[in-house]
């Protein structure tokens, strides 16, 4: 007998699963984060939540959660010690800086026109017609709107601008009010005609003109600034965004860990997302801001007591008379007192050495760790832009090339999933010694997971790079020792892009070399492809159809077929699959595996499958209002609606709106979003099975599933995948695999159901071999709800389709 190894693979891991090991954690510290909320509490703590989930699920015995305060509260809470880190505003975190001597560990990069911002400034705003608004000077005698005293953009950077134009709003202007939060208000009242200008921070302006909320040609930028790189109008000079900042008190290890895990945080987490905002950097310097506060002599730069000694002495010589004697006086005592305290100074001064020289190390640590990947020791993505951006100013310089590679592993998720995580960890750490040691790049760098990017700034050509190439996948198709394995071996598909041939920008760089690596995977992996602008139009008719999805989901565009799923004992059709379908205006219907792929890549899955859900239920009970058989549905999930928060509520809400039964519901997963996510979506699928509906495993046989999770989680019906039945039954391999699946499922007490029978003679061995149910073209296509409700009536016992039993 025959068995082609993944399969086999695939029984044994399924046959010879073990129950899983009780495990004892430790409680975990919970530390406690501040963030500064202007108005609502709870809308602050749910827009950081998802920030400190993240912190807690990267960092091991370690949680986090999110405190909304303001600002008076915040700093009592920071005086106090009742937190650990505070994320706050920029202006008062240089004030807690200087009060509390909190440190700074990281600074939000935000999102504006889909770019990353790491500044803001402040904008002076005038009705659009005022052309006697021309520059700062000209607001002379005019009356002005600003959003509140304490605001950084809205006002102290536009009154630091003011001040430098030799204005001073409080003498030289006609009015000042300061209307309160939101920024808002100021350009309300701005349009209203209550002021001839308004400060507001940068990006309120631009994101009001595009949600079409006021008119583009309203108002305009006085004396506008253009900054490189930064995308939004502005007056004012630009400051750092907010900082993520420690306590005293906070333990270093901590504190490095949640530097570390800011910036690994990916652009389209849910964390980003959530916070509304692109990641977080190294923090940068907040010099700027002490420069404003302390030429406007704002806390902590009051403006201390001056002195006229000689207009005192001549009005009242007996006050600085008075005072030189008690200076006197107090000048004896501390030379008498001097002795005493200088033993102690030394101390305290031997204490401070020794606590700079820890605080160095620190810093020294923490500016190490922020460039390198904790597992292997590699530059990582913030270290790996410097030395691209380096490389590529010295070449254009000396008029050379550069050659970006990036790599990934080819099935790596395979190991991780059969031999566990800290055997793929162990190959990351080897891999990267073997590529630190013996392969000559100018940088090797772990961007995440299982991808690298190697930097080659010594080529000369094409072949060059090629040879290069060549030399980097024998390097990495070398065995490994690891996990008990001594011959154990992995591929990988690489990407190249050039410079300046293909882009003259580091980022555009790496995105160009990263499609290639795809174009690789799909050549058949362990090889590699050099970029091609075919690769960006690629990538530029994905974006068109992530854009069109997104009209569609608004324009109600999206249909639900439907395909009978037929009971081979009775040959009846006792339920359906729901499958979406797009019917655009102007193509026509398009098919699923164009945009669901981008659906999964953008997030909009989430929205397509909540449309699905909904529509087919809502079908079921018309159905049966028709006086029709009972139909039960079969609705897929994608791994993206599992590991978002709410699907249980989400469901049981469907089911209560529409009045269908739990158990009329199938809710099928993949194999492979098994695997991947159990751990993480234990707690759901226990909440999905306690409202009674049933859960399938789609596509089964195609991955390494096993036998615990389809016992642990109760799962109900076993869907064979097409790719076994197509064959069947000339091909011995699926015959042999087919009926183990079979007879391994009715083991365990589940159903098992056929996808893709397209000829009788498919349906008939599936028959023989005690398959419970089918579905497929041998039936039909997937089809619209009224010709679903023709066939459930041609549907008969007696008909041919029978088994044969």
């Amino acid at each position: 007998m025959f068995w082609p190894r993944p399969l086999l693979s695939s029984l044994l891991a399924l046959l010879t699963a073990v129950a899983p090991a009780l495990a004892i954690t430790d409680t975990p510290d919970v530390h406690t984060i501040g963030v500064l909320a202007f108005e609502d509490l709870e809308a602050t703590e749910a827009r950081w939540q998802p920030t400190a989930d993240y912190l807690s699920e990267s960092i091991s015995d370690a949680a986090f959660r999110i405190r909304a305060l303001d600002y008076a509260d915040l700093n009592r809470a920071v005086e106090s010690g009742e937190l650990d880190f505070v994320l706050t505003n920029t202006g008062h975190y240089v004030r807690l800086e200087a009060q509390q001597g909190i440190t700074r560990l990281a600074t939000l990069i935000g999102s504006e026109q889909g770019q990353p911002v790491r500044q803001f400034g402040g904008v002076v705003l005038v009705p659009a017609g005022r052309e006697d608004l021309q520059t700062l000077p000209d607001l002379r005698g005019q009356r002005l709107l600003a959003v509140d005293q304490d605001s950084l953009g809205g006002w102290q950077a536009g009154h630091f601008e003011l001040h430098r134009a030799g204005i001073d709003p409080f003498e030289d202007l006609e009015s000042l009010t300061f209307t309160g939060m939101p920024h808002r208000l100021v350009i309300d009242a701005l349009l209203a005609g209550e002021a001839d200008a308004g400060m507001v921070r940068t990006g309120l302006l631009e994101s009001l003109i595009e949600a079409g909320e006021i008119p583009s040609d309203a108002l305009r930028v006085l004396q506008p600034r253009e900054t490189a790189e930064f995308p939004l109008a502005h007056t004012t000079r630009l400051y750092p965004e907010w900082p993520f900042s420690r306590l005293d008190h906070t333990p270093d290890a901590i504190a490095e860990a949640v530097t570390i895990a800011l910036l690994r945080l990916p652009a389209d987490h849910l964390a980003a997302s959530a916070g509304g905002y692109h990641g977080w950097s190294a923090p940068l310097s907040y010099t700027p801001v002490h420069q404003l506060f302390e030429t406007l002599g704002l806390p902590p730069y009051e403006p201390t007591l001056v002195l006229d000694l000689r207009a005192l002495l001549e009005a009242r010589p007996e006050i600085p008379l008075g005072f030189l004697l008690a200076l006197l006086l107090l000048s004896t005592l501390a030379v008498v007192h001097y002795r005493r305290l200088n033993a102690q100074l030394a101390l305290e001064v031997d204490q401070r050495r020794e606590a700079e020289s820890r605080l160095r190390a620190h810093e020294a640590r923490l500016a190490y760790q922020a460039g390198h990947d904790p597992l292997t020791g590699l530059p990582n993505r913030v270290l790996l832009h410097q030395r691209l951006d380096s490389a590529m100013a010295e070449a254009r310089h000396q008029k050379d090339r550069i050659a970006v590679l990036f790599m990934d592993l080819d099935r790596f998720k395979t190991i991780n999933d059969s031999l566990g995580h800290a055997v793929g960890d162990e190959l990351l750490q080897i891999l990267g010694e073997r590529l630190k040691e013996r392969f000559r790049a100018q940088t090797v760098a772990r961007i995440g997971g299982d991808e690298f990017i190697v930097v080659l700034d010594d080529i000369r050509d094409r072949p060059d790079v090629e040879a290069r190439a060549r030399e980097l996948l024998e390097l990495i198709a070398e065995s490994f020792a690891v996990g008990g394995w001594r011959d154990l071996q992995v591929g990988a598909s690489i990407g190249i892009s050039l410079f300046p041939d293909h882009a003259r920008d580091a980022g555009e760089l790496i995105t160009q070399a990263d499609a290639a690596m795809y174009e690789a995977k799909d050549a058949g992996r362990n090889t590699f492809r050099f970029y091609s602008h075919s690769m960006t139009e690629a990538a530029s008719r994905r974006l068109e159809i992530e854009n069109r999805l997104r009209r569609a989901l608004a324009q109600d565009e999206l249909e639900v077929f439907y395909q009978p799923q037929v009971r081979m004992a009775t040959g009846r059709i006792t339920g359906v699959e729901a499958l979406v379908r797009w019917r655009d205006p102007e193509e026509g219907l398009i098919s699923p595996n164009v945009f669901i792929p981008v659906a999964e890549e953008t997030g909009l899955i989430g929205a397509v499958g909540d449309f699905v859900l909904e529509q087919a239920c809502r079908q079921v009970i018309e159905w049966d209002r028709s006086g029709h058989s009972p139909l039960e549905v079969s609705v897929n999930l994608s791994g993206h609606q599992i590991a978002a928060p709410g699907l249980p509520r989400r469901i049981r809400q469907v089911l209560r709106d529409t009045g269908l039964e739990p158990r009329r519901l199938t809710l099928e997963i993949t194999e492979s979003t098994l695997m991947h996510q159990a751990e993480a979506t234990r707690g759901t699928l226990e909440q999905l099975k306690s409202l009674g509906v049933l859960l399938a495993i789609d596509d089964f046989g195609t991955g390494y599933s096993s036998l615990a999770y389809l016992k642990e989680f109760a799962i109900d019906i076993l869907k064979i995948d097409q790719t076994f039945v197509r064959d069947l039954p000339e091909d011995r391999n699926d015959v042999e695999l087919t009926m183990a699946i079979i007879s391994m499922a009715h083991n365990l007490g589940l159903d098992v159901l056929a996808e893709g029978v397209e000829t009788e003679a498919q349906r008939s061995f599936l028959a023989s071999q005690g398959c419970d149910a089918w579905q497929g073209y041998l039936t039909t296509p997937p089809v619209p709800p009224k010709r679903v409700i023709e066939l459930v009536q041609s549907s008969h016992p007696s008909s041919a389709r029978q088994t044969g039993s």
